[in-house]
């Protein structure tokens, strides 16, 4: 479990609707802002801020999931996050991915779930940039602009299925069932497993750095601390791999050794600030 220190944990008011995010460069915020306007009297949660409580108990009826994909499955913080918390109270329970992926996301989030006896009534997927630059190419504007327009009717299909309680279980077709159960699990596994850990020791600033400071604030884990006008990445708390720390920075001087990253360009959504993402750490505490 990654480690959260000296963080306060705000209150909330019980409310009949609750959204739980996670969120780096700003995507699944946004989603998450977007259905609180729609669906209204939504309070919306960060799954960061709950890591450092002892167990989240939701009274809410209608419970909402919003997270990114994380080498192709969701981010351990957000499996975490459920095997630690009491939705008794939920009648309805949705999930919604910010990245395309296979339907065992979903399933494997329902195994966990299942110990409390519940499971999702609905899951949804929407297509938003793919921040993962030491892989993949940030979309041009244009290219994010259409994405944007075609998310908006997706949220309205979204604020329809959760205003019904409808079950909205999608399948996928039989390629991506195959890869989905065949070969993305052994990829993710060594992705988890090695890969990503020898990332996290990777991360650097390069000489751009200005010592501003908004890597420390952005990073959800508090794993970075400026010392001596320059950033670390302590080795003591675990990173959770949102790349808020890469994309906020505004010089581009944060970097990961190996991994191509230079030059590569940054994204963070627009409707989104960095005020916002360091908030995670105690919770939205303003409507936006």
């Amino acid at each position: 479990m990654p480690e959260f220190k000296n963080w306060k944990a705000g209150s909330r008011d019980d409310m009949n609707t609750q959204i739980y995010y996670f969120s780096g460069t700003g995507n699944s915020l946004h989603v998450a802002k977007a259905l609180r306007k729609r669906l209204g009297e939504t309070d919306l949660v960060p799954m960061v801020r709950e890591a450092n409580r002892g167990k989240t108990a939701s009274s809410a009826e209608v419970v909402g999931l919003v997270f990114p994909i994380h080498n192709l499955t969701s981010p351990d913080l957000v499996r975490q996050f459920l095997r630690r918390a009491d939705l008794g109270s939920t009648k309805y329970l949705f999930a919604v991915a910010t990245r395309e992926c296979s339907d065992k996301v979903f399933h494997d989030l329902d195994r966990i779930l299942a110990a409390q006896g519940k499971s999702l009534d609905a899951w949804f997927i929407v297509a938003m940039p793919c921040t993962y630059i030491p892989l993949f190419t940030l979309p041009s504007k244009n290219a994010a602009a259409r994405m944007e327009a075609d998310l908006q009717g997706k949220l309205n299909d979204i604020q329809a299925a959760v205003a019904e309680k409808r079950v909205d279980r999608y399948k996928d077709d039989p390629l991506v069932f195959l890869l989905g159960r065949i070969l993305y699990p052994p990829i993710s596994e060594f992705f988890f497993r090695a890969r990503f850990p020898e990332m996290a020791r990777s991360f650097h600033a390069d000489s751009k750095c200005t010592g501003c400071g908004l890597c420390e604030r952005v990073c959800p884990s508090g794993r970075i601390r400026i010392q001596n006008g320059k950033p670390e990445w302590s080795a003591s708390i675990n990173c959770l791999y949102c790349f808020a720390c890469l994309h906020w920075c505004p010089v581009e001087a944060v970097q990961i050794r190996g991994r191509n990253t230079v030059g590569k360009g940054r994204y963070h959504h627009p409707a989104v600030t960095a005020a916002e993402i360091a908030r995670q750490k105690i919770g939205m505490e303003e409507e936006e």
